[in-house]
Order: C-alpha cells, then structure tokens, then sequence
C-alpha cells in the first residue's frame, strides 16, 4: 500500500509552479500498464488501430525533426530508434523514458517533440487557415495600391482618411512553416500551440518613423485594426516613445505654415526606447526597432459537418430515399461557423527595416540562438 504521505512532488510542482511538461527531467511510468493510463489521460487510446499508426506518423516526424534540424555535425540518433517495432513503440518509449541510460535520454528527447507535434496537429485552427488568411489579406489589400517607378520599381501606397502613405514594403506572411512553428514552440519554456499568434503576419515598412504611427492610426480609422479585437498584452513599442511621438505632431499642427514636416522629420533623429523599458521576446536583437501587435479577425468559414451533409443529401435524393430521413437532420448543423483568428502586424521604418535585414538585428542570428535554446531544451541529458 502506498503511504499518504508519499506524494509526487515533481508532478506536483508542474501543476502548482506552472512548469513546462517539456522541462520535466523524466517520467515516472513502472509498466506498460502505467503507460498506457498515461496515454489515456493524455488523450489517445493505443488499443485502437487508427490511434497507434497516428502515433507511429507523430513519431517518425519527431525523429526527422530532431535529426535534420536539431543535432549537430557528426550527432546520430541511436540506430535502435530508426526504424520500426517493438524497441520503440510508443509503450516502451514512455517507460524507457524513467530511465537514466542512454536509451532512457533518447526516449525523453524523441517523447519532447512529438508532444510538440501532438498538439499542433490538433489545433482546431489548421482547418480554417485558407479562409483566414484570404479574409484577413481581403481587409487589408482595398486600401492599398501598388505601383511602378519609371525604373520598373516596385511600390505601395496605404490609402488612409487623411491621405496617402508611402510604402517602402509591404509584406504578407501567408504561412508559418511546420519547422519554424516546431522550433519556435520548444525554444522557450511558455510556448504553447494555442498562443502562436504568428501564423498569419503583415509587415508594412515605411519612409519615416512619423509615417510608422500615421500609419497605425489610419488601420484604426479605416477599420482594419479593431480596437476591441486587439490582443492584450501582445503589443510591442521598441520605436519611440508614444509621448515623444505625440509632442512633435502637436508642434508640427501648430507650426501650420512654417515647415511642420521639418518637426517630424526630426523622429528619425531621435533616440530610440532604453532597452530596459520594452518588453520583448529575449531572442530578439537589442537593435530591432518596430511597432507590433496582434489583432484577431472574426473568421467565416463553411462548416465540414454541413459540407459533408450536402454531400451525402445528393446521394440520399438520387436514390429516391423518403423525406422522412432528410427531418432527422440535426439542427445544430449549419452552412458556415465563425471564428476569432489571430494575426500579428509589424511597422517600421525604411531605416530599422535595413538593420533588420542586413545589420546587427538579421534574422538568421534569431533562428540561430531560437535553434540552440530548443537544442539543449530538447537534448538536455545528451548535450
């Protein structure tokens, strides 16, 4: 009989502290029994066949992943973990998993992704991105016109209440890969599926720091950012100070004829945030300059239940089925449903977007420190 006061700490501390299961040193499954019970609580039910080859596909794309993107030149994963059978069911992975061998490290690096992958598989979300994305873009696209130079340059111009806005770039992130979105989630400690904001994302790039806020505050007036859909907690200024920013504008109203545009031009002078008094994603570079935030858009999208239904209705009507069976359809089906959908947009100017793709900030030193912090989060006994 086991004691009452033989509790299980290190489960306990997940729930109360608030730690990441992905930080947990090992697991504490005896049999194949306890893995199963494991299993079921997590929600898969292994004695279903259906349920044991999804998990075989989960596996074999943690396995990629790990190989391909997270072990070094000359690192290889165990041969005994390659292919497929009884060594590495998914059983036996959680109970190795216990353990403080090698196999046992594996077992708990291999389990950490394919956590990762379970839950993004799963998210709801996935099945309505086309229409997120095409509705969302829709929004935005009818305010801005594109342009040539007489070079045959590209350009754009954002089309607001009070007037056009030059645009240096205007960019549409219409997808967040599978490899970044896996990266992404085990870097960091309080990465979830459900808080990737990120799938869907604008970058608008303009001439001057002044033109960065004109520009926010014509998506406010024009509809396209609504107030009350933003997401709290999710907005990032590293640009300048909303207090400096609106000082200048009020000296250029009322300088009125004496070169106002000559006060604003100044902003691009001007010193950016102090490190210290924005907060930040800590893997992005002390000299990345933008404003950020995420917006979530009310999503229409068909409903696969009513799809289906349709589908099946033809079928019913062409073999002259009776009547009868087309009332018992339920009534909670329905042509479309709706969804809030987030999207994160990114403003800066002409010269915080060349650092970024060229200077001290480049993205390729993000990937690489967001690489090494799943690297050793993931192969944590193995590195």
């Amino acid at each position: 009989m086991v004691s009452p006061l033989d509790l299980g700490w290190a489960d306990l501390r997940l729930v109360i502290d608030g730690q990441s299961f992905l930080d947990t040193p090992r697991l504490n499954l005896k049999s194949k029994s306890d893995a199963k019970s494991f299993l079921l609580s997590y929600g898969y039910d292994v004695d279903r066949p259906e349920v044991r080859e999804e998990i075989w596909k989960i596996y074999f794309e943690s396995l990629a992943f790990v190989r391909d993107h997270l072990l070094d030149s000359g690192e290889k994963i165990p041969q005994e973990f390659l292919g497929r059978g009884p060594a590495n069911d998914i059983l036996k992975l959680l109970t190795m998993a216990g353990s403080k061998t090698e196999q046992g490290k594996w077992s708990c690096a291999l389990l950490r992704v394919m956590h990762i992958i379970a839950h993004l598989d799963n998210d709801m979300r996935l099945e309505i991105f086309q229409h997120a994305r095409e509705q969302i873009f829709s929004r935005l696209d009818q305010h801005i016109d594109q342009r040539r130079s007489q070079r045959q340059k590209k350009s754009f111009v954002f089309n607001g209440p009070q007037g056009e806005i030059e645009l240096v770039r205007y960019i549409k992130k219409e997808r967040k890969e599978r490899v970044s979105t896996l990266m992404k989630l085990l870097s960091k400690p309080h990465n979830v599926v459900e808080e990737i904001y990120d799938r869907i994302g604008i970058r608008f790039v303009t001439q001057t720091r002044a033109d960065c806020f004109r520009l926010v505050d014509a998506l406010i007036k024009v509809g396209v950012v609504s107030l009350p859909n933003l997401q709290p907690g999710r907005s990032v200024n590293s640009l300048l100070s909303l207090e400096t920013v609106q000082r200048a504008f009020e000296s250029a109203a009322e300088a009125k004829d004496r070169h106002p545009q000559r006060i604003l031009s100044a902003l691009d002078q001007e010193s950016p945030l102090p490190m210290g008094t924005v907060a930040r994603n800590p893997l992005s570079s002390r000299w990345y300059r933008a404003l950020q935030f995420t917006c979530r858009q009310l999503v229409v999208a068909p409903d696969p239940t009513f799809v289906f239904w349709q589908s099946v209705k033809k079928n019913l009507q062409a073999a002259k089925v009776s009547e009868s069976v087309f009332k018992r359809i339920p009534i909670t089906v329905r042509e479309s449903r709706s969804f809030f959908y987030p999207y994160e947009i990114q403003v800066m100017d002409r010269q915080s977007y060349v650092e970024a793709i060229g200077g001290r900030s480049r993205h390729k030193e993000y990937k690489s420190k967001q690489r090494l912090m799943a690297r050793n989060r993931v192969l944590r006994d193995l590195v």
